[in-house]
């Protein structure tokens, strides 16, 4: 018998089944987290295989893109009116190319957001 048996990885069929939950719940929600993302001039992306966790990625978009605080507050925002509630770490955790990271945590069986803001870069006057 193995030693470690994880069922999201050895089992096909679990796998399909959440890969078909995670792309509802993406056709579900992406359009509404896309406008409040555009709202506060980010531009949003997703990112890896989707089979356990969701990746998701906001990039500047215009001049003046809020605050990374202000637009996870928001996405967290629009999560929340979707499935109940959304949780989200306190700190972030800094990655490469300046890129910071947070979790969104929702509830029952929807998937996490590993959630990823790409850092804005200010425009030297002229």
């Amino acid at each position: 018998m193995s030693a470690h048996f994880d069922v999201r990885k050895d089992s096909d069929v679990i796998r399909r089944a959440s890969r078909a939950f995670v792309d509802q719940f993406l056709d579900d929600v992406m359009p509404d987290l896309r406008l409040a993302a555009r709202g506060c001039g980010y531009a949003l992306a997703l990112h890896g295989s989707m089979a356990r966790d969701i990746d998701l990625i906001a990039i500047p978009w215009s001049e003046r893109a809020d605050d990374p605080d202000f637009l996870l507050n928001r996405l967290c925002g629009v999560l929340s009116g979707k499935v109940g509630r959304a949780l989200c770490e306190k700190a972030w955790t800094d990655k490469p190319h300046g890129r910071r990271a947070n979790t969104i945590i929702l509830p029952g069986m929807c998937p996490e957001i590993d959630f990823s803001v790409m850092p804005r870069i200010e425009s030297k006057g002229e």
